[in-house]
């Protein structure tokens, strides 16, 4: 392929160069199935999200920045510069750093309107480069092919900001504070747009500069604000802004000057994984995230805000988290289910008759009795006439009369039992439950609604006096003053007085917002159309409500921010909403309730649900759902009214909901993405590179990233590039630091290990910690010990004293059993951790040892199979000769997911309740996640069945899918570049033992005395490398699973050559398994959809 003149990519100019040469020169793997052409193909977009500068700090941004005495010279050298490198003649003396830069061949306005291009620009300017190169010369900086336009970066943020050398602060800058109430409830692109008129009015920048300006200063302290595509109600302060910080936050920390590439959805989609892969750092975002939503929220005061201790910490996650969980409870109870009377009389007429009775066929009628003949017009205690069902009977309460049928299916089944169900009671009562909740879930989302304006609206609502106003929909009728209600108007408007005289709102649930409307609309009505009329109408709440909107009132000076979301006043707004809806009284739901006749119950039924979706916000795209339109509904993000960030059906899919036909459903399973609640925050988390003994750590080291086995190549490769390299601490800016170090021209510099290259000034008092020296007999005990001090296990004169792990949030029963799946983060915190693994691996230990001794269950008899059988009537012996079975299947094939699919009516009738899958956990909400089971196949042949139509299969079939996998226990995701590495060294023993282990007690826990059967790798069905298997542990049968390569049928037998030494690993040769099924692979049906 040819490689374009402009790119950055080493090779000769004008010639071209093979795909592989291009990977692997880049430092990639060739890829050698679809799972790594996929992982490749996310690795090259990722990486064209990472700008080559960075995050625009240049020298800032190093691992070990410059010292406030460096920048304080920077500063110093850059003025001298530009005083010695003046404007020529007649060009006037520039007005900042950055208009220096761009004097002698100014960009076009055109070009200014990008400022990542347009500082890209200027750094290529032939003065930033000479600049770059006399700070570099100043402070005496190893030059490296980056280290010009670091020192250039610099300076360009140090003249815009000079006070941050002395006070460093992430939200205050260039005398722009962040964090200012006028901030508060407003959109990203706000603050952005204030920044840049600051920078204009101060005079820090020209008004032609003022976006390049903010846009520097932005990418390097708060890169979430440059996000593309923020939706307009995911304010500063709020819930879904504190979910946003957070992930840009360890986005950022992994791949600095990525965020500011990246799309709101693109951050969102990455949330979780990038907070796995440093917990101390996703801690320390946390922290600071809560701390602006403390303090925005009304749960903080600004002494609080300003010491930020740990009582400060924990109040202020206290409040989210319950706040989180009120907003999680409500987005169900908004679509809490209404019931169906059909369904429910259906039910009771199985339950009371049995499963074989035609309940919907017109086969019964009222019993003839001698009746006057002359009978009113309308007679409502006139029998039902014609033939009728037993469901007609049931639903509409016709039990009274005397039946007769000729069928003799209905009247055997019906013999000596009454027909009064009681379905009405049943149906009122369950009604009356689903309006409640529905009811809460409306106040909660009122709640929320206010709680996300800015501050001057929020205490309008919390202070000042109200007043609420209707504005339904009237047909007139014949006379002068008759009039019939013909449309409610679910929005509610609130004339607000105040202090500053009075403000009108609109509280629209439809729209899912309260925005400010001009005082005239309570003056000037909507003129009159034919019949219909629109008068505005003052509505009052009930007295109780009256009488808590009431206790507001006007506030002392200074106000306090109000917590809106908590207080009684904003309790009082919502439930007038809820009154103002009038749900009880609505017609349509009192028909509902009502004793109407059949055909008009199902009626009502029906408009009864379009009445309420009809509130849900984003009602089109439900439609779409409902009428199978589901690519125009399925948005792949969405914000919902209650501020979470939910995948859309496309993503629904992806973690195992059943469907996304109706779109409440699909709706209520959306995996909330990001932040919802946070675990146990420690208020120094954000320091935990610190080690005892002071000295901060720097990146990785070349060995952790490499990995042990590659490190001693990689870091010769960096000493011939960049001479000697030595790993020690040193000191600079009065902090100790530990790091990678080069030696060049005598001088000690630090390296970076992830950029690969060194950077910086020269470093003093460095000490070497790896000087060749024999091991410490306890390397635990030397950690943090000064330079080259060895641990004496002697001398007691300043031993090194581990910090103790926590070990409080540890159960005292088994600590996998106790947990039941659930991925508990709070027990994965730095602090944490370590007890939490070492708990799991000494009670692992324990269980190998009793499994040994004796305690493994009985294993059942393996059944006898004489000859080939189908597979499905090899799984019924199985199942018939034991509760569980375990198939074990062989990765790269679809084998074993094409025999679960294709029977699962089979495992349906056998009685099975739960389907265990290895490659899967728990995410925090307790929905599945699938981690890599959906990748079984070749790569080449499309596959079916997909994951989520395995998934849904099963639950369509009231099957429940389990994880056998734990998101830290046995998927290590925390950590999972290095537990690579140690299962490598370990020849995956440490796997096999974990998972085998974890997913024996899961199976153990939930599956006592009932059907089930487990998917796992073949190398954890039975014994391998001395490991017990899952089918010996669970006292199982194991069925192995394998692809059929020669013509015929698929087939169930019982093989018994090619058995696997239990003491080696698995040979390609080799068939585990008590029994064994021959899968002939079926292509994709063209009308399946994979998703």
């Amino acid at each position: 392929m040819d490689i374009h003149p402009a790119s950055t990519y080493a090779s000769q100019v004008d010639t071209a160069s093979t795909l592989e040469d291009f990977i692997t020169d880049y430092g990639l793997k060739m890829p050698n199935s679809h799972f790594a052409l996929s992982a490749l193909a996310d690795a090259v977009l990722d990486r064209a999200m990472e700008h080559p500068l960075g995050n625009f700090g240049g020298a800032l941004s190093w691992p070990v920045p410059l010292s406030s005495q460096a920048q304080r010279s920077l500063m110093e050298n850059a003025r001298l510069y530009v005083t010695e490198h003046p404007n020529p003649p007649p060009m006037v003396t520039s007005q900042g750093l950055l208009e220096y830069l761009n004097s002698n061949q100014p960009l076009s306005a055109e070009a200014l309107k990008d400022p990542a291009k347009a500082l890209e620009a200027l750094l290529g300017t032939a003065r930033a480069q000479g600049l770059g190169h006399a700070l570099q010369t100043q402070l005496n900086g190893i030059a490296t092919d980056t280290s010009v336009n670091d020192y250039t970066l610099a300076a360009m943020n140090l003249f815009l900001d000079p006070t941050s050398i002395a006070e460093p602060n992430k939200t205050k800058f260039a005398g722009f504070d962040l964090v200012q109430q006028s901030h508060w409830g407003k959109p990203a692109s706000t603050i952005v747009d204030n920044l840049s008129k600051h920078l204009e009015t101060k005079r820090y920048t020209t008004s032609g500069m003022a976006k390049v300006g903010a846009y520097l200063l932005l990418a390097r302290t708060a890169p979430e604000l440059l996000i593309k595509d923020i939706p307009a109600n995911v304010t500063y302060g709020s819930p879904a802004w504190v979910s946003l910080s957070i992930a840009a936050a360890t986005i950022e920390h992994q791949a600095p000057g990525k965020v500011p590439n990246m799309t709101f959805a693109q951050v969102m989609l990455e949330a979780e994984n990038a907070g796995l892969q440093n917990l101390a750092m996703t801690q320390q975002a946390q922290t600071a995230a809560l701390r602006v939503w403390g303090v925005v929220n009304g749960v903080l005061s600004e002494t609080e805000a300003g010491r930020y201790n740990t009582t400060d910490v924990e109040k202020v996650r206290s409040a989210f988290n319950q706040q989180a969980r009120m907003r999680v409870d409500a987005s169900s109870q908004i679509e809490a289910p209404i019931p169906s009377r059909k369904e429910i009389a259906l039910a009771k007429l199985k339950e009371r008759f049995g499963e074989n009775v035609p309940f919907e066929e017109k086969l019964l009628t009222v019993k003839q009795t001698v009746q006057p003949h002359a009978q009113p017009l309308f007679d409502p205690n006139r029998a039902p006439a014609g033939p009728h069902s037993l469901l007609d009977i049931a639903m509409s309460g016709l039990h009274q009369y005397e039946w007769e049928s000729t069928d003799d299916r209905i009247v055997e089944a019906t013999r000596g039992k009454s027909l009064n169900l009681e379905v009405k009671t049943e149906f009122d009562t369950q009604f009356t439950a689903a309006i409640d909740q529905r009811k809460q879930g409306l106040k909660t989302a009122v709640k929320q609604m206010i709680t996300q304006l800015p501050l001057p609206d929020r205490e309008q609502f919390e202070y000042g006096k109200l007043e609420f106003f209707q504005n339904h929909t009237y047909q007139l009728g014949l006379g002068f003053t008759d009039r019939t209600l013909a449309e409610k108007n679910q929005a509610l408007l609130v004339k607000i007085t105040g202090v500053d005289g009075e403000k009108v709102y609109e509280i629209d649930f439809k729209r899912g917002s309260i925005t400010a409307v001009p005082n005239t609309v309570l003056t000037q009505e909507r003129e009159r159309e034919a019949n219909r009329v629109f008068p505005i109408e003052s509505f009052k709440p009930s007295d109780t409500v009256a009488a808590a909107l009431a206790s507001g009132g006007q506030a002392s000076e200074p106000r306090a921010t109000p917590n809106s979301f908590a207080s009684t006043r904003t309790q009082a707004i919502a439930d007038a909403f809820v009154e103002h809806l009038d749900i009880d009284n609505n017609d349509v739901v009192k028909q509902a309730k009502g004793t109407t006749t059949f055909d008009k119950q199902m009626e009502t039924e029906g408009k009864l649900a379009d009445f309420f979706l009809d509130l849900i916000p984003l009602r089109s795209a439900i439609v779409n759902f409902q009428n199978g339109n589901h690519l125009d509904g399925a948005i792949d993000l969405g914000m919902d009214i209650f501020g979470f960030v939910t995948a859309g059906a496309g993503k629904v899919a992806k973690v195992g909901a059943k469907a996304a036909g109706a779109a409440s459903k699909a709706l209520k399973v959306a995996k909330i993405l990001g932040t919802t609640v946070i675990s146990e925050l420690n208020p120094l988390g954000g320091l935990g590179d610190l080690v005892e003994g002071g000295a901060k750590l720097i990146g990785k080291g070349v060995d952790k990233i490499k990995g042990a086995t590659d490190s001693l190549d990689l870091a010769n490769a960096m000493s011939r590039d960049h001479g000697p390299l030595t790993y020690g601490s040193f000191k600079y800016g009065g902090q100790t630091y530990e790091a990678d170090t080069i030696l060049s021209n005598g001088q000690r510099y630090a390296y970076d290990p992830v950029q690969m290259r060194p950077y910086g000034t020269p470093l003093d008092d460095f000490n070497p910690l790896d000087a060749m020296m024999p091991p410490s007999p306890r390397m635990e005990g030397a950690i943090g010990r000064p330079g080259n001090a060895r641990y004496n296990p002697i001398d007691r004169q300043g031993r090194h004293v581990p910090t103790a792990p926590k070990t409080d949030h540890l159960p005292d029963a088994e600590y996998v059993t106790s947990i039941n799946g659930a991925r508990n983060d709070a027990h994965f915190t730095p602090s944490r951790k370590a007890a939490t693994r070492e708990k799991f691996g000494r009670e692992m230990d324990a269980f190998y040892q009793r499994m040994a001794s004796g305690e493994l269950p009985a294993r059942p008899t393996i059944p006898e199979i004489p000859k080939s059988v189908t597979p499905s009537q090899l799984i019924e012996k199985a199942l018939d000769a034991a509760d569980g079975v375990v198939f074990g299947d062989v990765h790269k094939d679809l084998a074993s997911f094409q025999t679960l699919f294709g029977n699962v009516d089979t495992f349906k009738q056998k009685g099975v309740k739960k389907l265990y899958m290895e490659a899967t956990f728990y995410d925090a909400q307790m929905k599945l996640v699938d981690d890599g089971i959906g990748y079984l196949g070749d790569g080449i042949t499309p596959r079916f069945p997909s994951f989520n139509q395995l998934v849904k299969k099963f639950s369509d079939a009231d099957i429940e899918v389990v994880p056998l996998d734990h998101c830290y226990l046995t998927r290590h995701k925390d950590e999972r570049e290095l537990y690579k590495q140690a299962m490598k060294a370990e020849d995956f023993v440490p796997r096999l033992k974990e998972f085998n282990y974890y997913a024996a007690q899961t199976i153990r826990q939930n599956s006592a005395g009932e059907k089930w059967i487990a998917l796992v790798g073949n190398a954890h069905m039975k014994t391998s490398q001395g490991i017990p298997g899952v089918a010996e542990l669970t006292g199982s049968i194991g069925v192995g699973v394998f692809k059929r390569t020669d013509p015929g049928p698929s087939l169930g037998l019982r093989k018994t050559n090619h058995v696997p030494d239990p003491a080696q690993r698995l040979k390609p040769d080799d068939l585990p398994g008590d029994l064994h099924i021959f899968k002939q692979e079926k292509a994709s049906p063209r009308n399946s959809v994979a998703a």
